[in-house]
């Protein structure tokens, strides 16, 4: 059976993507901050439909990240064009191989597709794994850009607990909210959280995953409403 559209089950491996708008700035103890990418969905489109012959590496960096964050958030995905992303995103790095966010970005954008899959375990696993590879190993080249890390810890925090990719998505959404959780305003702060907490339930963790999504639910933020409906699963 051929899948076309993504079901509920996109959820598991909705990730969030970051985009070069500005020069990235580097952190103190040599962190580099991940870049920025509109949270709007129609922003995201324009900035990837506005793209042409001319369009500059780093504008098409921009519009590539920032349709991975469009697919991976909706819920009528089509594989093919997750697939289509895929190669998009392959492309450029062949143009931009030691860029370790773009690189992380494509293990993310592979990992996805897994979840068109939930119902065939042998193409779950086989892309799971090797986006999963990809992720790991943008990390380990550059262990101090968050960037990667937040690609890769949004990724693993989404993933079935039965993966065992939570501990990663943990030790990278803690090191980003120390470093940078505040950085960019409450919505990224939450934003961050949210994942946290969830990747907390799903390396059981229950009891930091209790307090910080009832944290989250007295926040003002968009992600208080969605961590209401997280804590009634617990």
């Amino acid at each position: 059976m051929k899948p076309t559209t993504l079901n509920s089950a996109s959820q598991v491996f909705s990730v969030f993507a970051v985009v070069l708008l500005f020069a990235t700035s580097v952190l103190a103890d040599d962190y580099i901050s991940p870049t920025e990418i509109p949270f709007n969905d129609v922003e995201r489109e324009t900035l990837f439909v506005a793209l042409n012959a001319n369009s500059s590496v780093e504008q098409k960096k921009q519009a590539y990240l920032a349709q991975l964050a469009r697919l991976t958030s909706s819920k009528t995905t089509k594989v093919e064009e997750v697939e289509h992303l895929e190669s998009s995103i392959a492309e450029l790095q062949l143009l931009l191989p030691d860029d370790p966010e773009l690189n992380a970005a494509l293990g993310s954008s592979i990992s996805f597709k897994s979840s068109f899959y939930i119902n065939q375990l042998a193409k779950l696993s086989l892309f799971s794994r090797r986006g999963n590879r990809i992720m790991d190993r943008a990390v380990k080249q550059s262990p101090l850009n968050l960037g990667a890390r937040l690609q890769r810890g949004i990724s693993c925090a989404n993933m079935p607990a039965f993966l065992r990719r939570a501990r990663y998505a943990v030790e990278d959404l803690e090191l980003v909210r120390e470093k940078i959780g505040r950085k960019y305003g409450a919505e990224f702060l939450g934003f961050v959280e949210f994942y946290l907490a969830q990747a907390y339930q799903r390396n059981e963790q229950t009891d930091k995953a209790q307090l910080l999504f009832r944290q989250l639910v007295a926040s003002e933020t968009d992600w208080s409403d969605k961590a209401k409906q997280a804590l009634e699963t617990l």
